[in-house]
Formats: structure tokens, C-alpha cells, sequence
């Protein structure tokens, strides 16, 4: 891959019940990135409401680009994310919700930034970054990015935006830990910092899932559950990666 070359991409989005959002999401990127789509891997955790089917569909009737992975047995977003990274063959790889809260056009504000770095993370706080959901949901998020960047020591203002783009062999050099829920994108994060990846935020808007049900947001007790989760998890990070007193 080189500056003179356009890169291909592979988009990796993880999906449970999303089959009302699921067909626009892929058009938009589609359009969005024209030839330098190389697939959109939708990882689908054997959905009731049969996504992988209508995905398998799309992949044969509109394009052949759209790829979908049921999994029958293993279940979970982080191990979902890191199935899909495993078989892209793109030179960059994307991570992405499916449910339209991102917008799909601003993967390009991603990606555009990987000529000069390794890495690009989409960032709420930053100036120009926007979080739309219940205010107490976006303080409680932006009080817990403080705090993970207290423990963590890495000047990144958006540990949890699971919103990110990487060259395939960053993504390789970084492994995703495949346990927990949101936690793998804290780690994953610190992990590139620890081996000296090049990596930049880049500001968008966050905004409501266009349908269907989140699978956090839909009771303030679950949210403020996930969060104290993962507050925990930030130490345990730290601990395992190297000692709290070493910066």
C-alpha cells in the first residue's frame, strides 16, 4: 500500500436483530466508498430476526461485496468484531455499528487521515464531536473517558466510540481481546498506544439508532451498570498491561 494508491477497505460491522437497518447501512457505505470497497463483513450472531438471511440475500441479488458470518454458537460484540477482522482482506479495516448512530460517510474522515498514521478513532469530545443521546448518558460517557484517561495515561478523549479504522497490519500487530462487552475497544486502544502505533481521533457526531432497540441505552440502571463494569475493567487493563505507577 502507498500514498499513490487508493487503498482497499473492508468494513466490519457486528449485527443482532438489526434487519431494519441493515440494508441502508450498506448502501450508504457502498456509496460512500465507491471502488475502494473491497466488503462489508456483517457479523451476525444467528439474529431472530434472520439479518445474516437478508444479508445473504443482498450479497447475491445486489453485491457481491456484502458478506455476511452467522454464528450459531459463539456469541458476543468483541469476539464479533474479531471474527470479522480476521478474514478481511482489505488493506484498511473499519469498525463500524450498524444501527446508522454514526454516520456511515464519516468513515471516510477515517480513513483519509491513514496515509499519515497507522490509526484513526472517531472522537465525541473533540471540538467539532457531537454526543445527541439523554444528557445523562453523555456525562456519565464523558465522565468515564476522563477517568479511563487518568488510569490509562494516554491522551485519547474517546475510549469508547468502538468507531475506528486501521491498516490490516495494525490490526494484526493489535489483536482485539474477544471478552466483554465495550471493553475491547479500552484495550485494544491502550494496546496500538503500548506498540508505538500511530494513532489520531477525528471528531463526528453521534446520534439516535435509526430503528430497532439498543442493546444498552434502553434503561438508565443498565447503562450506569455498564459503566461501574467498566471502570473495573480499566484498572484490570492497566494491571495487566504494566504497573499503575509506571507512566
Amino acid at each position: 500500500m502507498t500514498k499513490h494508491q487508493p487503498s482497499s477497505i473492508s468494513v466490519v460491522m457486528p449485527s443482532y436483530n438489526e434487519r431494519e437497518n441493515i440494508p441502508e447501512a450498506m448502501h450508504r457505505i457502498a456509496a460512500t466508498l465507491g471502488d475502494t470497497l473491497k466488503e462489508i463483513i456483517i457479523v451476525d450472531d444467528d439474529s431472530p430476526d434472520k439479518t445474516w438471511e437478508l444479508v445473504e440475500q443482498m450479497g447475491k441479488e445486489e453485491d457481491p461485496r456484502f458478506k455476511v458470518i452467522r454464528r450459531t454458537e459463539k456469541r458476543g460484540l468483541a469476539s464479533a468484531l474479531a471474527d470479522g477482522t480476521k478474514v478481511a482482506t482489505g488493506d484498511i479495516i473499519v469498525w463500524l455499528d450498524c444501527d446508522l448512530g454514526i454516520p456511515p460517510e464519516d468513515i471516510v474522515k477515517l480513513t483519509e487521515k491513514l496515509p499519515e498514521y497507522d490509526a484513526a478513532i472517531g472522537s465525541r469530545y473533540l471540538p467539532g464531536g457531537q454526543d445527541t443521546r439523554h444528557w445523562f448518558r453523555g456525562w456519565l460517557s464523558t465522565v468515564f473517558n476522563t477517568y479511563t484517561r487518568l488510569v490509562l495515561g494516554r491522551h485519547f478523549w474517546d475510549w469508547t466510540s468502538g468507531f475506528a479504522a486501521a491498516t490490516k497490519e495494525t490490526m494484526r500487530k493489535c489483536p482485539l481481546s474477544e471478552e466483554g462487552f465495550g471493553e475491547y475497544f479500552i484495550e485494544w486502544v491502550y494496546v496500538c498506544t503500548l506498540n508505538n502505533v500511530k494513532m489520531v481521533e477525528v471528531p463526528y457526531r453521534y446520534g439516535l439508532r435509526k430503528a430497532g432497540e439498543s442493546k444498552t441505552d434502553s434503561d438508565i440502571r443498565v447503562f450506569l451498570k455498564l459503566a461501574i463494569t467498566y471502570a473495573l475493567r480499566v484498572l484490570q487493563i492497566r494491571m495487566k498491561h504494566g504497573s499503575l505507577l509506571r507512566r
